[in-house]
């Protein structure tokens, strides 16, 4: 028998970006019908609605991240971060700033979350930040980074 009890997790940006908008349009559609059926005022309605908004301001804040979130790639011998190439061989430290995992909503046994981390690397000649999203995409790009670290020593 399946086991019931344990929750599977899922990161994918667009069912972040689904869940949170539906979720939020049908709570301020609903409120916006109870006006057009002339169960509530119109100051109610409004009052309703920024009510909403301020309270789904945390959610809107991880659409943005998702939006702004800095382009990775590893290519050969270079970590490009934004279009900013950074050689493995320059690269004398790393620090990983792991943040908790956030619940942006769940459904059928299923939770939908968010997870970021800020990497700090230390070159050289200068230190990079830059921001990871997704907890999958985290751990390996630290094992790489840890490895290769390891290897050129």
């Amino acid at each position: 028998m399946k086991n019931l009890s344990k929750v599977n997790t899922e990161e994918r940006p667009q069912m972040i970006i689904l869940g949170v908008l539906t979720l939020y349009f049908l709570i301020c559609g609903f409120i916006f019908y109870l006006y057009l059926l002339h169960r509530i005022v119109l100051s109610t309605t409004l009052i309703s609605c920024v009510f909403f908004t301020i309270l789904y301001l945390p959610q809107f804040l991880i659409l943005k991240k998702l939006k702004n979130k800095d382009k990775i790639k590893i290519i050969d011998n270079f970590l490009l971060i934004n279009g900013i190439g950074i050689a493995f061989a320059d690269i004398v430290d790393f620090k990983v700033s792991e943040h908790k995992p956030k619940v942006v909503f769940s459904f059928n046994n299923r939770m939908i979350i968010f997870k970021e981390a800020i990497f700090h690397l230390r070159t050289n000649v200068e230190e990079f930040h830059f921001n990871v999203i997704g907890t999958e995409k985290i751990q390996l790009l630290k094992q790489y980074l840890e490895n290769t670290i390891e290897n050129r020593d």
